[in-house]
């Protein structure tokens, strides 16, 4: 095990686990009708109206070309950057732990001894910030 243990919440989306350091989550909510958005990066499935604030979902299949489908009755986390959020969609909530990581690949390893990926909140909004068009005038990504 790795030094610096993490407090995290580990999710599912498919059969790949990841985690979000605790830090990062003020939320964890399911997602209510969520409304497309014409002309959006990959990476966004759509936006839901969160408590009368309107917020992105993130969905990280998207990311690499893949399809981002989240649907209304999923679970999602709500996501805090410097003061921006977006909800990130996960498929099942597996735990919520200290882990610790496997020195040799730098993953963390669950209660299940599975290695899972460590989301970094600000990079991933990053991410999706540059996947915007130039001249695109649409404001709700994170």
């Amino acid at each position: 095990m790795g030094e610096t243990p993490k407090n995290v919440i580990v999710f599912s989306i498919g059969r790949i686990p990841y985690a979000v350091e605790l830090g990062w989550i003020r939320e964890v909510f399911t997602l209510a009708h969520l409304t497309p958005v014409p002309l959006a990066p990959s990476a966004i499935a759509g936006v839901v109206n969160f408590r009368g604030s309107i917020i992105s979902v993130l969905d990280i299949r998207g990311l690499d070309g893949g399809l981002a489908n989240a649907s209304q009755g999923e679970s999602a986390l709500l996501l805090e950057v410097d003061r921006c959020q977006a909800a990130l969609r996960v498929g099942t909530i597996d735990e919520v732990s200290t882990l610790g990581s496997d020195l040799s690949s730098g993953l963390l390893v669950d209660s299940r001894q599975r290695a899972v990926a460590l989301l970094d909140p600000p990079d991933l909004f990053e991410t999706v910030q540059r996947m915007r068009p130039p001249s695109s005038t649409y404001h709700a990504y994170p």
